[in-house]
């Protein structure tokens, strides 16, 4: 029911990248979601400079996002397929995007002086938006991965924006993004909440 949100792709998501399942076969998957740290850094540090001064970087921020989002499918299917699941593994799986989104959105926001406002928001917004997700867990009930702006919604915004700024770079698509994250934000928060102490059971 009103499962709006780019989330559910992570299902068909996995079928295309099970071909790489025989080569990562002995590692762990705590592993793969570490090694989205570095991506998620190499994100944030060329979305920063390419906002600043090498707008090629853009582009290269953009081929990290694809990275990211592999391994953050990869490592997910890796524990289910191998039975390597666990509560680290899990905790991992959760932590290791946030901090990754966190990094992007300190970044941009660092870029854009003038728009220190909205980007203070907007990572307030995607703080609460995951919690508020993982909210009804407390009590035994389903974790929320709906909404338009979830951390997968948040994320292909992101990577279209870091095209659009590149080849329309005298259109301002940062502050734009930063809007549509605010409003679609409060939505999905609102939308969280809704389902969490209304619907879930």
């Amino acid at each position: 029911m009103m499962k709006i949100g780019l989330y559910q792709l992570k299902y068909p998501a996995r079928k295309l990248i099970e071909w790489v399942l025989p080569f990562v076969k002995d590692v762990s998957p705590n592993t793969i979601s570490f090694l989205m740290l570095p991506v998620g850094l190499a994100i944030a540090v060329c979305s920063y400079v390419g906002l600043h001064s090498y707008p090629g970087l853009l582009l290269v921020a953009f081929l990290f996002c694809f990275l990211r989002m592999f391994l953050g499918t990869l490592d997910g299917l890796m524990a289910m397929r191998f039975n390597k699941e666990s509560p680290t593994g899990e905790l991992l799986n959760r932590l290791a995007p946030e901090l990754c989104d966190v990094m992007y959105l300190i970044a941009i926001t660092l870029a854009r002086p003038d728009l220190y406002v909205l980007g203070l928001t907007v990572i307030c917004l995607a703080w609460l938006t995951s919690f508020l997700g993982t909210l009804g867990s407390l009590v035994s009930r389903p974790i929320q991965s709906v909404g338009p702006v979830g951390q997968t919604d948040r994320l292909a915004a992101f990577m279209l924006v870091l095209l659009l700024q590149y080849f329309g770079a005298s259109i301002d698509f940062i502050q734009f993004f930063m809007w549509w994250c605010i409003g679609g934000g409060i939505l999905t928060v609102m939308l969280r909440l809704w389902r969490t102490f209304y619907v879930s059971k």
